[in-house]
């Protein structure tokens, strides 16, 4: 193989490589177009891959097949090439730096090229050995399984990254999270121990394979045969919460006993009704203490531990329990919150119930096949909202759509900073929004029937205003909206469709075309208010601010100009919609009138607090009129959102503790990304459905409720393991 030299990465300014590492077991599955420019490499078992030369390769334009002697394949290619191959990589290689600096030396420069936070040293996992190609593919399908967040580094709403250095030849790299999720680890997954040996270069493969699988499975442990519905049926993850009584001085101290005395007992050969017992003790001892008081001096705490069998369980109190050895004073606890990327939580502060916010998102969060689990884990609620809907003759379809095309996906800017014309998607606005009110509807049913949570707010992310009104039962039969939402003029023709609106606002006549888009950039609005004085962005507008990014909307074109001129990268919603821009303020009063409903005779009690986009004062229970509601909607749709404004009048209030109800998690993302910057460093945000991962067994919903717990806001458990909710149903 000929060497080319590579300049080691010397300089902050340099470029992330953004080199996806795919792994797969046959070419034959890939698309056609890959496969021909795929140019492959074998190597022996021995060999040592020369990475400088491969990563000039790519950057160069190849694509690269690196081809084990087990015939496994290690795709080495640019994340834009995997990105239209449709590929999930395991990683993404970010930085390589190399030459005859110290390791540390090079860990800082890769660092610096990769734009990631530079972390301890102590978590950068260093190999005796060259980097071999085998070891490194185990170290991936490790890292795509979440179990190394010992030694992953990043902020709460970053994909996670790592860190590998060796002394020969001596050499750095980073990676970040692909988005290949692998989910749980089954038999044939690598515990944490094992990782650290697969990368020293001495390994059996065969020996891993055996200490790994040594597990003692809890799934089922409650029933001896599968389970028809709860939220932790057979197979699917378990969640097992620790409750502690401890003060400040002793949390500390508290929260590592506990970890441990769950390894020891989970590390025993126990049997499945000792376990069921334990875990039916463990539910028992937390609902009580949510509403019990700690004995003087002491305070409840939990502590919440997820996994699909002991092996898991005991791997998860061995990540928590780790980061908390690493804590050498207590004034490092009142900020800490621990979660381990497989969900396993602790909060040394919890923000407790009267800090809760639910979070209805926007449109264009549907997806394929969204909460398509719930039907089984939560059979009343997913019947019950099924008779709601056929009264009013609104087919389940509607509401929760069995098949979206890839087309109503977002699609990233290219490198050049223009967008790549993309086909338009197959769902009407009307459709999009009546589909993201059918999702909430549903998971607030569940979230507030089935494990009693009683949020103290709410607020929606735009047309999430209207969603939050019908999930919540503030209108009187809300899948009444559904045909009138679509066969309505208003999102059918006005403000999205023909945009007729529009061509009023731009005093257009029938003949002249409309190609309307809107954008999103990660750029500050500062940075984009004086160019949209220029007469060339005239029909561009600043549609939604959220903190370190925003919507841009109008003309295509100008906003595709625009974009140019910023020197940005951005993301074409490829969705028509006038909501927030001049246009829809010409139809604010057939949308006060639209949303002018009969509200619902008796309330579900307690109800939250109502924060919208459209009112500076909230809307409290106790004083909801149907005509005050259809106003703050219609001023909300037909005024530019402000989110910040929107979060921070929301946190004046009380709320802290965010989470969203809705397909996947977009909003709550956003939120979590102000935090600590336009917001309040003290809020924390996060969904209960995840496009990627979570959808399948519902795991996002149980790694939410996980996090809830440790912040000891109360919850009915009986949702959970519902087979566990008389001892005599036990195995004995």
């Amino acid at each position: 193989m000929p060497h080319i030299e590579v300049k080691p990465a010397e300089s902050a300014a340099e470029k992330p490589l953004r080199l996806a590492l795919c792994l797969v077991e046959e070419e034959q599955s890939l698309a056609p177009k890959l496969r021909a420019a795929l140019r492959t490499i074998a190597f022996d078992s021995n060999q040592v891959p020369d990475w400088p030369w491969l990563v000039a390769e790519v950057k160069a334009g190849a694509s690269l097949s690196l081809v084990l002697p087990s015939k496994q394949r290690l795709l080495l290619l640019s994340a834009v090439d995997a990105a239209q191959a449709r590929l999930h990589p395991q990683a993404l290689l970010q930085a390589l730096s190399h030459g005859a600096h110290k390791p540390q030396q090079l860990l800082k420069q890769a660092w610096q090229q990769a734009k990631r936070p530079e972390v301890e040293e102590r978590d950068t996992l260093f190999l005796e050995q060259p980097l071999q190609l085998e070891p490194l593919c185990l170290q991936l399908e490790a890292f795509a399984k979440r179990r190394l967040a010992q030694k992953m580094a990043g902020l709460p709403f970053q994909g996670k990254s790592l860190a590998l250095a060796s002394n020969s030849p001596a050499m750095a790299l980073i990676l970040s999270q692909g988005t290949a999720l692998s989910g749980y680890c089954d038999e044939t997954a690598l515990s944490d121990s094992c990782d650290e040996t697969a990368l020293s270069g001495s390994y059996d493969k065969t020996a891993l394979s055996d200490s790994c699988v040594s597990s003692f499975c809890v799934s089922g442990l409650a029933s001896g045969k599968e389970s028809s519905s709860g939220l932790c049926p057979q197979g699917a993850p378990w969640l097992l919460p620790l409750t502690l009584i401890a003060s400040p001085k002793t949390l500390l101290s508290e929260a590592q006993t506990a970890l441990q005395q769950a390894q020891s007992r989970l590390s025993q050969s126990m049997s499945t009704h000792a376990l069921a017992r334990w875990l039916t003790d463990e539910l028992k001892t937390l609902e009580q203490s949510f509403s019990g008081t700690a004995p003087e001096g002491g305070e409840y705490y939990s502590l919440v531990l997820i996994g699909r069998d002991a092996t898991e369980l005991i791997a998860e109190s061995e990540l928590l329990l780790g980061q908390l050895q690493k804590i050498t004073s207590l004034t490092e606890l009142p900020e800490l919150e621990l979660i381990t990327p497989n969900g396993s939580v602790f909060c040394a502060q919890p923000l407790g119930p009267a800090r809760l916010c639910f979070v209805y998102p926007g449109v264009g969060t549907a997806y394929h096949g969204m909460l398509g689990a719930l039907k089984q884990a939560f059979p009343k609620s997913y019947a019950d909202f099924e008779a709601a809907a056929t009264a009013e003759n609104v087919a389940l379809s509607t509401l929760l759509p069995a098949a979206l095309s890839d087309a109503s996906n977002e699609t990233a800017l290219s490198d050049k900073g223009e967008a790549a014309p993309s086909p338009a998607p197959t769902m009407t606005l009307a459709e999009q929004a009546v589909a993201g009110v059918g999702a909430s509807v549903l998971l607030t049913q569940i979230l507030r029937r089935e494990f009693k949570l009683r949020p103290a707010f709410a607020i929606g992310y735009s047309m999430g205003e209207a969603a939050m009104f019908a999930a919540n039962g503030v209108w009187d039969k809300p899948f009444a909206l559904v045909k009138p939402t679509l066969e309505s003029r208003i999102f059918s023709e006005q403000i999205s469709g023909a945009l007729t609106a529009v061509r009023q606002e731009w005093q257009l006549d029938a003949r002249d075309a409309i190609c309307w888009n809107s954008f999103l950039l990660r750029i500050d609005t500062g940075s984009i208010t004086p160019l949209l004085q220029n007469p060339a962005y005239s029909r561009v507008y600043l549609a939604i601010r959220q903190g370190p990014s925003c919507v841009l909307a109008g003309d295509e074109a100008q906003c595709r100009a625009l974009i140019k001129a910023l020197g940005k990268r951005g993301v074409a919603a490829n969705r028509v919609t006038a909501m927030h821009t001049p246009a829809a303020l010409r139809v604010k009063p057939e949308l006060t009138t639209f949303y002018d409903r009969p509200l619902s005779g008796e309330l579900e009690q307690p109800q939250p607090v109502y924060i919208s986009a459209g009112s500076e004062q909230p809307l409290k229970p106790a004083r909801l009129e149907r005509k005050q509601i259809a106003e703050t909607i219609a001023t909300c749709f037909s005024q530019p959102l402000n989110v910040e404004s929107l979060l921070q009048r929301a946190r004046k209030h009380g709320a802290q503790l965010f989470l969203e109800v809705g397909a996947d998690s977009q909003t709550s993302s956003i939120i979590q990304a102000m935090a600590g910057k336009q917001l309040s460093s003290d809020i924390k945000a996060f969904g209960c459905d995840r496009k990627h991962s979570g959808a399948a067994d519902n795991k996002a919903l149980l790694k939410a409720l996980a996090r809830l717990i440790s912040h000891r806001v109360p919850l009915a458990t009986a949702a959970l393991y519902p087979q566990l909710a008389r001892p005599d149903n036990l195995v004995t």
